[in-house]
């Protein structure tokens, strides 16, 4: 079972929810509101595809700006640890792999 598996469930998700997270167009009615418009930011930041003010203002509309900061920082930092990962190809620790 993948890492993000054990996270996506403990966050709440939902197997389907899981397997469409980083889909550009994901089933419609799979993620409703604040969770659709997180869903939609995570893809293209992590594309690093630009925020237009249409996705700013939908991110306006379900979050304060200090909640959009932290998804910014959330979304950046596991970017930035995944591209360790596959850099270094580092191994799964004990704990994460007992936890599977």
């Amino acid at each position: 079972m993948p890492t993000h598996t054990v996270l996506g469930r403990s966050a709440g998700l939902t197997a389907e929810e899981m397997a469409h997270l980083g889909d550009e167009s994901p089933p419609e009615g799979l993620y409703e509101g604040a969770e659709a418009v997180a869903q939609r930011y995570t893809v293209r930041s992590t594309r690093a595809e630009p925020i237009d003010d249409e996705l700013y203002a939908q991110l306006e509309a379900h979050f304060t700006q200090r909640q959009i900061m932290d998804l910014c920082f959330t979304v950046g930092l596991a970017n930035l640890v995944n591209r360790f990962h596959a850099t270094f190809h580092t191994d799964v620790d004990e704990s994460t792999l007992r936890a599977l």
